[in-house]
Formats: structure tokens, C-alpha cells, sequence
């Protein structure tokens, strides 16, 4: 009796566990044939990759060769260009003008005659005192024989005396102010423009000519105040003139301002430039190119070679026919090339034309392989 009822015990012990086990048997098969499922479709899709593969034909690309060269980051900013020296000349006197023997246009050297004014009244009153200067020296002149005889006091020699030094004084004023009524170049240069006209009467300090210095012309260029630390230490710079078929000439710095002048924050830099033919006028308008950094050994690539993907940047490097997509960490950009810090090696080829249809590992055609990314616009 008790064996009864031990195996009616155990009976309904398996009958209640048996659904369970044919459900995790059940879940086991689905694991199973899943993984199976995945394991076929990922071997499948790999199989249609490669079939693609081979059906796709090989990519006609150019490539260019990586050589170290010297990479200049430079920024180009645009200037102004100004004559050396632009001065006024001023009348110092009052007068009438007589004569003008220069024109507008015309080269004139330092101390060459610019206007003549009349100097008839400067010269009477230069006449009337020479004339008084001459009768107070002869006056202290006696006043000194008596004094040292004891016949005169030593007052009225110093009275002559101090007579004869104002008298003096007034000569040297008035043969001053008769020397101004010529009004001379102070400086050599071109004259742009003359105010003055015969028959004038001109007031002190009024102007009578203009005189612009075009040997050397002054370039001020406005320097970011990112930027001025870098260019703090440049000694000249690439000074280009549009107007003139973009001449190129050097510009040597004298001057660059401790404080900006605009709210804009930009600190003027000037810059000399020669200019013996005189080619370059005031208020052409220039670009100067500031070098910040040089690279020595660089290894760059066409901007345009790099594909960007989000934060990635990459490039594809083809070997033996075949590319690789390769990461690439970028610098600085100097014109339509960027500096490649790291990801490259010198005598790598990297494809410039046609990567935009490649993929990782596929098969391309050469059909040229340059040195320098000039010869890219030639292909």
C-alpha cells in the first residue's frame, strides 16, 4: 500500500512538471534555429557583398603621391595702401602771391621754390631796422668809450647795450619773416594739388600745396586680435595689389598698434613698401598675406580629397589596386590644401578624384598618379 502510493506520488510529480519541460524544450528549438537564422542571413549578406563585389568594376581614379613639403598658415587681410609721407605746406606769413613757378604733377626736390609771395612790406621793415640797429651800435659804441674814460655811467651802457640786443632780436625776426614770403618744399616728392592761386592773399597757416612722398608707399592692414600675437614677430610680409594685375611685392613692417582703433578690435599694421616706378598710387586697394606658422616637412592633401562623415574625417589610400579607408586628424588649411597631422605617411597615394564612389577594400584603376596637387587641375 505505502508502494502505491509512493509511485502515485511520483506519477504526479513528472505529469506536473512535464508541460514545463515541453515548453523550455520548445524555447530551446526557437534559441537554436534563431541563432541559426542569424548566423545564415549574416554569411548570405556577406556572400551578396562579395558577389557585389566582383560584379562592380574597378573605379577609374587619379591619386596623388605624398611628399613633405613647406606649409605656410597664412591669413590674407585686406589693406590700404598710403603715400609715404602726404604733407600740406602752409603759408607762415601774410602776403600776396606773386608767382607759382611749379604744377600740379610736377617732381620737386627738397627746398625747391613752391610760391612766391610780395615782400615789399618785409622788406621796409627789415631796411627801417637795419637802420636802427646800425645808430644803436654806433650809440653803444660811444657809450662804452666814455664808460671806460669814467665820463659816462655804467647805466647808459647797459641802457645801449640792452638796446642794441632788442634791435638785434628784431633783424633776425624780420630777415625770418622776409625768408618765408619764399614758400619752398620741405620734403622731395610729387605735387597733387596746389590750393594757392596768383594774385592770393594768403593768411598765416593757410594751405597752399600739397606734396605726396611715392618712392616708398605705406600699406596699414587691420590685424584681427586673434591674430596679433602670431604676427607680432614678423619682420615683412606679402603685399599684393589687385589693380595691378595682382603684383606682388614685399612689405617691411615698421609699426603695429598697442591698441585697436575701432570696435571691430583690429590693430593697424604698417608696412613699407618700395615703389620706384611709381605704380602703386594712394587708395588702391591691397591684400596682405601675414605668415602665422611654418611647417617645414608637411604632408597635405586638396581639402577636397577628405571625406567628412559626422566627426569622422577620412581619406581613401589606394595600394596595389586596391583602397583603404583611412582616418585622418587635419591642421591647418593654406589655401584649397589642408595639413594632415596624422593617419598619413610620405609616399602614400591618396585618391583625389573619384573617392566619392569607393568603398572600403574595393578595387580601382590608376589611370594617373601625380606628385604635387597642381598637376590635378591638368589631369
Amino acid at each position: 500500500m505505502k508502494k502505491t502510493d509512493f509511485g502515485t506520488k511520483l506519477l504526479r510529480f513528472f505529469w506536473g512538471f512535464f508541460p514545463w519541460l515541453i515548453v523550455g524544450l520548445i524555447l530551446a528549438f526557437i534559441i537554436v534555429m534563431g541563432g541559426r537564422v542569424i548566423e545564415e542571413q549574416g554569411r548570405l549578406a556577406e556572400a551578396k557583398k562579395a558577389a557585389m563585389k566582383k560584379e562592380i568594376p574597378a573605379v577609374s581614379v587619379i591619386t596623388l603621391t605624398l611628399n613633405p613639403e613647406r606649409l605656410e598658415d597664412k591669413i590674407s587681410l585686406p589693406a590700404q595702401v598710403e603715400p609715404f609721407e602726404d604733407l600740406w605746406v602752409k603759408a607762415e606769413v601774410k602776403g600776396q602771391v606773386i608767382t607759382i613757378p611749379v604744377e600740379e604733377g610736377q617732381e620737386v626736390t627738397k627746398g625747391q621754390r613752391l610760391v612766391r609771395l610780395d615782400d615789399r612790406d618785409y622788406r621796409s621793415h627789415l631796411a627801417r631796422i637795419e637802420a636802427n640797429y646800425k645808430l644803436a651800435t654806433l650809440e653803444y659804441g660811444r657809450f662804452e668809450t666814455l664808460a671806460k674814460r669814467n665820463i659816462a655811467a655804467a647805466s647808459k651802457l647797459d641802457e645801449a647795450e640792452a638796446r642794441l640786443k632788442e634791435l638785434e632780436a628784431q633783424r633776425s625776426e624780420a630777415k625770418l619773416a622776409l625768408s618765408r614770403t619764399r614758400i619752398n618744399a620741405p620734403i622731395s616728392g610729387r605735387i597733387n594739388e596746389i590750393k594757392a592761386k596768383v594774385g592770393d592773399l594768403l593768411d598765416v597757416n593757410q594751405p597752399v600745396a600739397q606734396i605726396l612722398q611715392y618712392d616708398t608707399v605705406k600699406v596699414t592692414v587691420g590685424v584681427p586680435e586673434s591674430d596679433v600675437e602670431a604676427v607680432s614677430t614678423l619682420e615683412e610680409a606679402e603685399v599684393v595689389i589687385e589693380a595691378l594685375d595682382n603684383l606682388r611685392v614685399k612689405g617691411k613692417k615698421v609699426f603695429l598698434s598697442r591698441q585697436p582703433k575701432t570696435m571691430a578690435r583690429l590693430y593697424d599694421l604698417e608696412l613699407i613698401v618700395p615703389n620706384p616706378d611709381g605704380r602703386i598710387l594712394s587708395g588702391m586697394f591691397a591684400r596682405v598675406e601675414l605668415v602665422k606658422k611654418v611647417f617645414d616637412e608637411a604632408l597635405s592633401v586638396p581639402l577636397y580629397a577628405v571625406i567628412t562623415h559626422g566627426d569622422d574625417r577620412f581619406v581613401y589610400v589606394e595600394t596595389d589596386g586596391q583602397v583603404e579607408k583611412r582616418p585622418v586628424q587635419l591642421g591647418v588649411l593654406a589655401g584649397w590644401q589642408v595639413h594632415v597631422q596624422a593617419g598619413l605617411s610620405p609616399g602614400e597615394r591618396v585618391v583625389v578624384v573619384g573617392h566619392r564612389f569607393l568603398d572600403d577594400g574595393q578595387t580601382v584603376k590608376v589611370i594617373k598618379n601625380v606628385s604635387r596637387p597642381e598637376e590635378i587641375v591638368q589631369s
